[in-house]
């Protein structure tokens, strides 16, 4: 974007990370003020920033000639992406870059001017010093493993195919989540894995957890572990049950890694004969009448369970509660919100205190002051409430994208990461 033909000091730019290693004089002069958490200049530019008013994080000086890279997600990188061929890179990361064993010392000096680390870096122990060498910022996390190690990226499904074809003694590293439904010979276990490090979860038969933990690197720490009893049947999905799906089940064992949600209309035989047993990692949604049968099953000290009345509204995105909605509710309703909720402003506050039984709140309520007391009024768990405008600040600042408007005359800049 050509910001030369602005009017001088009528420019206000909010990112992430600013760019100035090519600004202008004539460009510096049209900002009227930034904030940024990192700015990135040249050591011909760097003097421009005395030019406006800044709020900022930390800078970073970055010759011209380098490459900028930016990781939002995962990364995997062996010795063909650190060739070394072209300008060095400078690494923004709000991912996940994983470093493959083959990967030597002089490639990542070679191919890397620098990394702000915002989110994740996995990388072989043998290059640990160049990595810490080109740690420019490091607000995130990073860590090693065995220069030996057979690396596993993603979620591993171990068995004892899986373990047969393994080298003896072998030292594994393994990036998402570990399963081991069916049991296994332990022998198998003790003659192929050395050492097990596990980044993401382990799930683990109860018959192999011992032998298996027993395996467990010292230097990477124990990882978050449950045991699947035997009989019980693991489900990777958010479960949902209802009255027909129900009526198929028998004395079912069930692990559930995600949400389950049992609906209103389930009654109490139904869930007795569907259920022998629940564990549950995430949350379970149950109707407060079915909370007697429900803690026969399930284990309520050890599991977040919400007992709601009324119809259930799961918010997980971005939803907007309009009158209507209010109009059309037959009897009362429990709010379950992860996501973020906007409630209109020609829903009146008696309307939310009559018509919500509760309020479960690990996300953001965006509603006026009135709307706001009613909601605390029938709040059960709240991770915070806001109000109209303070609903559209966190919208900005957690928009990637860049957006552009006007305010007071000023024209508004708002990205992730911007170029000068």
């Amino acid at each position: 974007m050509n910001l030369e033909k602005s009017t001088p000091r009528s420019v206000s730019i909010n990112c992430g990370t600013l760019d100035m290693r090519e600004t202008t004089e004539q460009t510096a002069s049209r900002i009227k003020q930034v904030n940024a958490g990192n700015v990135l200049v040249s050591a011909a530019t760097r003097p421009l920033m005395t030019m406006f008013t800044i709020n900022m994080g930390s800078v970073i000086e970055v010759p011209t000639e380098v490459r900028l890279m930016t990781v939002h997600s995962r990364e995997v990188m062996g010795r063909e992406a650190l060739s070394g061929e072209g300008a060095p890179l400078f690494i923004m990361n709000s991912g996940s870059i994983i470093l493959e064993p083959d990967v030597k010392a002089e490639d990542v000096e070679s191919s890397w001017f620098g990394i702000l680390n915002s989110g994740s870096i996995l990388y072989p122990e043998h290059v640990a010093g160049a990595i810490m060498n080109r740690l420019t910022e490091n607000p995130g996390s990073h860590s090693s493993y065995r220069s030996s190690a057979r690396l596993v990226v993603g979620d591993l499904l171990l068995d004892e195919v899986y373990l047969a074809s393994m080298a003896n003694d072998s030292d594994m590293v393994i990036t998402g989540d570990l399963q081991i439904v069916q049991a296994v010979p332990d022998k198998l276990i003790d003659q192929k894995i050395k050492t097990l490090n596990v980044r993401g979860k382990v799930f683990c038969c109860e018959k192999n957890l011992s032998t298996l933990a027993s395996r467990f690197d010292p230097r990477a720490g124990t990882p978050l572990t449950w045991a699947i009893p035997e009989g019980f049947v693991i489900v990777e999905h958010e479960l949902s049950l209802n009255s027909t799906n129900i009526r198929t089940w028998k004395d079912r064992s069930i692990f559930a890694t995600e949400n389950v949600t049992i609906h209103e209309e389930v009654d109490q035989d139904s869930l007795d004969r569907a259920l022998a047993g629940l564990i549950c990692i995430g949350t379970v949604l149950c109707p407060d009448s079915l909370s007697e049968v429900l803690s026969r099953k399930c284990d309520t000290l050890k599991t977040r369970v919400v007992f709601y009345d009324g119809t259930l509204w799961v918010v997980q995105t971005t939803v907007t509660l309009q009158k209507s909605r209010f109009d059309f509710l037959e009897g009362t309703a429990t709010l379950y919100n992860t996501g973020v909720v906007t409630i209109e402003e020609d829903v009146e506050a008696q309307v939310l205190y009559d018509h919500l039984a509760g309020v479960y709140n690990w996300g953001v309520i965006s509603c006026n002051p009135d709307q706001k007391g009613a909601v605390e009024a029938r709040m059960m768990v709240n991770e915070g409430v806001v109000d109209v405008n303070a609903a559209e600040e966190v919208d900005n600042e957690d928009s990637g994208a860049e957006d552009e408007g006007s305010i007071g005359g000023t024209r508004q800049i708002n990205a992730g990461c911007y170029k000068l």
